[in-house]
């Protein structure tokens, strides 16, 4: 079938308005941009395979009850539509069909076609978006906020290299207000561990927790510098930290931040002045969004390492050591009464109340008719610090959690809650 002239026309008229609304136009003029597109790639790439074999957004986890939806939006359960084996093929289905996707975004983008390699990755993109931000709690990791901005910047924002290398420090900066705390400025995080801080003496964790923080508050600045020795003595530096972090994060976070890293700061580095323009209004946007969520937790009372309410809406990796241990005594209709205990074994639970406590409301919506009450008690302890009891409920089916705001029945570090006792170390992972 021959397309007609004016309807060709029509085409490339429609396309050329496509690639200057997402200013794809963009990856002509970079090098750095086409690799970054790579990279992306890449990154998703690495997420779905964790994913395609997990059962955390499956239907069978919102029947048992171990899904954890986010606070604003806790209904998350009602919307999984998905199965893995050995109920179904939906869920591989799924992510076999992404993975095709992430192939031909590789093919468009090595013939050039950025509005078809664009195309390829939008819904890669939005279910990446939706899984991660809307459908559960548990997909959470710094490497998914990264992602999510890398991606929303390519695929969609003007002036993609400046703001992609601005993203990159901020990350690095905004993470400094998580670190703002004994477990870093002390070395408290690991010196709990039993293992310590890996390949270094225990004497010296606090000297390069605080040279981690500095380099993150002040030294990412100079990724951006024009001074080529300065600029690349600090590429050096993160690019170590990317690979010593490896050894306790494992491959995600570095496979996700690193490639970008080098990408946008190392050969294909070229100083982007600030854009100033009508076209920039989005990405200022997008910057001001990331204070934000990464202030949210201040502006909620007490330590939010303790009560975590707000903690997950900004960068929160590695701020704190916790162990908990959570009680219940479960009152049942027929005058039976039932004890359970779970304790946290490693330092990367982190030990969220309102975990727990989303798990025991679905414990109690599948069990209305036949339970009375579940008596409930939360003790939290950070960095090898004392045990607080922090929740004490007669009945946690009764309790509410306010997403954006102080949920009294939790205690912070203002109501003196009561002392349990004292850990033991344990382990990072």
């Amino acid at each position: 079938m021959t397309l007609s002239p004016v309807f060709r026309d029509r085409l490339k008229a429609i396309e050329r308005r496509y690639r200057a609304v997402f200013s794809l136009d963009e990856y002509d003029e970079s090098l750095a941009l086409r690799w970054a597109f790579g990279a992306l790639v890449f990154a998703y790439y690495v997420a779905f395979v964790w994913w395609t074999s997990s059962d955390a957004l499956t239907i069978q986890s919102a029947q048992k009850g171990v899904h954890v939806c986010w606070p604003y939006f806790q209904e998350c359960g009602s919307w999984y539509f998905l199965q893995t084996l050995p109920h179904g093929y939906l869920q591989t289905i799924l992510y076999m069909g992404l993975f095709g996707l992430l192939v031909h975004a590789v093919y468009r983008l090595s013939r050039r076609e950025w509005a078809l390699a664009q195309l390829s990755l939008l819904i890669p993109f939005l279910w990446h978006f939706i899984a991660v931000f809307v459908l559960s709690v548990l997909n959470v990791g710094n490497y998914h906020y990264y992602l999510f901005f890398f991606g929303l910047i390519l695929l969609f924002f003007p002036h993609k290299e400046f703001f992609l290398k601005l993203c990159i420090v901020l990350f690095y900066f905004l993470s400094t207000i998580a670190k703002l705390h004994e477990s870093w400025v002390l070395g408290t995080y690991f010196s709990s561990l039993k293992t310590g801080l890996p390949l270094f003496p225990e004497w010296s964790i606090p000297f390069w927790t605080n040279l981690v923080i500095f380099m993150e508050m002040v030294g990412a600045w100079l990724l951006l510098s024009k001074q080529v020795v300065l600029q690349r003595a600090v590429l050096i530096f993160f690019i170590a930290f990317h690979l010593y972090s490896g050894i306790l994060v494992e491959y995600r976070y570095p496979s996700t931040v690193l490639p970008m890293l080098i990408i946008m700061f190392g050969p294909f580095y070229r100083y982007s002045a600030p854009p100033l323009d009508r076209r920039s209004l989005i990405g200022w946007g997008m910057v001001l969004c990331m204070f934000l969520l990464q202030i949210s937790p201040k502006l909620i009372p007490g330590d939010e390492k303790l009560t975590h309410e707000g903690n997950k809406y900004g960068l929160y990796m590695f701020e704190s050591n916790h162990q908990c241990v959570s009680s219940t005594r479960r009152y049942w209709k027929d005058g039976s009464v039932t004890e359970s205990t779970g304790e946290s074994e490693i330092a990367r639970v982190r030990c969220d109340p309102y975990t727990y406590w989303f798990r025991l409301k679905q414990f109690c919506a599948r069990n209305k008719d036949s339970i009375e009450r579940v008596e409930w008690t939360f003790d939290h302890s950070i960095n090898g610090a004392a045990f607080l009891r922090i929740v004490e409920e007669r009945d946690a089916c009764a309790l509410t959690y306010r997403p954006f705001g102080r949920n009294t029945w939790i205690k912070t570090d203002k109501d003196n809650p009561a002392v349990i006792g004292y850990p033991v170390e344990n382990t990072y992972e």
